[in-house]
């Protein structure tokens, strides 16, 4: 079965006001990634493992299940660990 990850924007929004990284370019800098780089992964294209690991270690206390999310090419909605 084919899955698709997300990022959760409204999450990382909550995460960027909390912290102050309200520019591309604050929050890049505090992940040691490119602008520009931050930008296409905003914008749909599709993170590195690098990237999402990154992402993560940028807010303390974020785990992956704050910041994204795993959906079935059938809809259904993963989130943490399966049961």
């Amino acid at each position: 079965m084919g899955v698709t990850l997300r990022l959760r924007r409204d999450q990382l929004e909550k995460f960027r006001l909390l912290t102050g990284l309200t520019t591309e370019q604050r929050l890049a800098d505090r992940m040691g990634v490119h602008q520009g780089t931050v930008n296409k992964i905003l914008n749909g294209h599709t993170p590195s493992a690098r990237f999402i690991g990154a992402l993560i270690v940028a807010f303390p206390g974020a785990t992956f299940d704050d910041l994204w999310e795993i959906e079935t090419h059938a809809g259904e909605l993963f989130l943490g660990e399966a049961s």
